[in-house]
């Protein structure tokens, strides 16, 4: 029986120490740490991500509420127009509608293309679809101009976009 124990014995791992059992435990405690370590600094790489996108795009509420006045300053100089208004009124609309577009411009909105360029829903509104002599799915009116904030697309453009000859216009 002995002889039995002896080779169950040696087929068993050997025994470990006390001091190579701290050594294991130290190196997985190591382990962890690295990992929780790893795990911190994305943590606070996201943060920095997320609080850098939260001031980018705070301000959004206030820029499209301030959109519709942008809007209206075209609006009052196209009418000046019609109506043949004075020079100075006239240049005093366009000093202010340029001031405006500038102040918007720092804080990261842009225009967005739209006349002639190819329709893209990501970017444009298409109201309606009207005939044309040009290539189908080309914006050939700009009704709203739309723009983005920081490549954010904040509000779109809304079109009329082109149909062959031939077809009539409808909805989208």
């Amino acid at each position: 029986m002995s002889e039995e124990l002896e080779e169950v014995k040696k087929e068993l791992p050997p025994e470990k120490s006390e001091t190579e059992l701290l050594k294991e435990g130290l190196e997985e405690t190591k382990n962890r740490y690295l990992r929780a370590l790893a795990d911190f600094d994305n943590y606070k790489k996201r943060a920095q991500i997320e609080r850098e996108q939260f001031v980018q795009f705070a301000n959004e509420s206030l820029i499209t509420d301030i959109l519709p006045i942008l809007d209206g300053f075209g609006r009052a100089m196209e009418a000046a127009k019609k109506i043949k208004a004075g020079e100075e009124m006239m240049k005093g609309l366009a000093l202010i509608k340029k001031q405006l577009e500038d102040v918007l411009m720092k804080h990261g909105i842009l225009e967005i293309e739209a006349l002639g360029m190819p329709y893209d829903p990501n970017i444009h509104e298409a109201i309606l679809q009207k005939e044309h002599a040009g290539p189908e799915g080309v914006i050939i009116e700009e009704m709203q101009k739309g723009y983005t904030l920081h490549g954010r697309v904040i509000r779109p453009s809304m079109v009329i976009v082109s149909l062959p000859a031939g077809q009539t216009g409808k909805n989208k």
